[in-house]
């Protein structure tokens, strides 16, 4: 199935603290504190509306259709573009230095295949790249990921002109990082961007994301198939990430998960309600998943993949399983989580904090979408 080719007293006084101390320390399990966003006001998710309107004038501003700013994943220009949440913040960032500096924002993404073969504009925006811009028009590439975008830091937080770092009227960015923090200390953002300081990243990511996305007719279909193996009202998942293993060789290294804890936490869900769904990069992992929970459990087809990384396996199928797990994670009524980019932003998009549970290596506790990067502390997509 070549899908590519388919377009985290003083005794008293001791005592007191004493007794304070053992207290937090038997709660640190359990409560996971959110930092102090008291001095920003932040929008909740009943202002959804106006935050549509605010982005589609934003967006409208900067659409001059004369200068663009293309978010680059294409197999014009070797390297990586990362994994699916690199490529989530990249593209955000991107969004962003198009607004500021008034260009039309648009994607192009190939690698390992066309985005838009499995996710389409949807109705308030179309993002996708044709060639034809570039009739007339100078243009340039820049590699603007990770440590290749020291220099652009200064622009970004408003020291610099940021129009004077994109000169060509077609400016290719290549981006794998987010830059919220370094936007928000511009002088002016919240007249530039109003929703950069109105919205928390839990809500800012979710929002452009839907505002931007929505599943083509072909990978509706494939969530479709998924959902039809569902035999139970609720669903239970875990996205259980290991980085190097078997079955991605030469992928990152990471801590190795307790999987007891996981299969001791799955035991507890009361499996006549629930259909249970496991993402991992291993092969291994989902295997075990499968053979302790057969009756209950549902999973997309094809060979584990990693954007990046074929590894001889179909780069189409392999797209197409993981934004179908990605998707997935987002509609489970209780979610378990590991460290990982990929399932912290399924969290985001799953938009409540009920039975949202994350893996350390010690336990399992209730968590916070807004305290994710607390927990798995190194991740790019960071709290407020």
């Amino acid at each position: 199935m070549e899908l590519c080719k388919v377009k985290n007293s003083r005794f008293l006084l001791f005592c007191a603290l004493i007794a304070s101390v053992v207290v937090i320390t038997t709660l640190s399990a359990y409560i996971i504190l959110v930092k102090d966003s008291s001095a920003r006001e932040y929008k909740t998710n009943k202002d959804n509306a106006s935050v549509e309107q605010l982005l589609g004038q934003s967006i409208k501003t900067a659409d001059t259709g004369q200068r663009y700013i293309v978010y680059d994943c294409s197999k014009a220009k070797k390297g990586a573009c990362g994994g699916w949440s690199d490529r989530i913040t990249g593209i955000l960032t991107t969004l962003v230095i198009s607004l500021l500096t008034k260009r039309r924002f648009l994607i192009k993404h190939e690698k390992p295949c066309l985005l838009e073969n499995f996710l389409i504009p949807a109705d308030h925006f179309d993002w996708r790249f044709n060639k034809s811009i570039l009739l007339d028009r100078t243009s340039s590439y820049q590699d603007l990921s990770a440590r290749e975008s020291t220099n652009l830091r200064k622009y970004m937080s408003g020291s610099l002109d940021i129009n004077t770092y994109f000169k060509h009227d077609v400016n290719f960015v290549r981006m794998n990082w987010d830059f919220t923090e370094e936007f928000r200390k511009r002088r002016n953002i919240e007249v530039e961007i109003p929703w950069m300081t109105k919205l928390r990243y839990t809500d800012m990511y979710k929002q452009l994301f839907k505002f931007l996305f929505t599943p083509s007719p072909l990978f509706a279909k494939e969530l479709n198939k998924l959902k039809s193996q569902r035999r139970r009202p609720k669903l239970a998942c875990a996205h259980l990430r290991l980085g190097d293993n078997p079955t991605l060789p030469g992928d990152d290294y990471r801590k190795s998960l307790n999987l007891d804890l996981v299969w001791n936490y799955l035991n507890t869900i009361d499996q006549k309600k629930y259909d249970l769904f496991v993402a991992s990069d291993a092969h291994h992992v989902k295997e075990m998943a499968r053979q302790r929970y057969s009756v209950n459990i549902i999973d997309s087809p094809g060979n584990i993949t990693h954007i990046d990384q074929n590894n001889g396996n179909d780069p189409g199928v392999g797209f197409l399983k993981q934004l179908t797990d990605f998707y997935t994670l987002t509609t489970c009524d209780v979610l378990l989580l590991s460290s990982s980019g990929f399932g912290m932003f399924a969290a985001y998009l799953r938009d409540t904090d009920t039975d949202l549970y994350c893996l350390r290596s010690e336990d399992i506790i209730p968590c916070t979408r807004n305290a994710l990067n607390e927990i798995y502390p190194g991740q790019v997509l960071a709290p407020d």
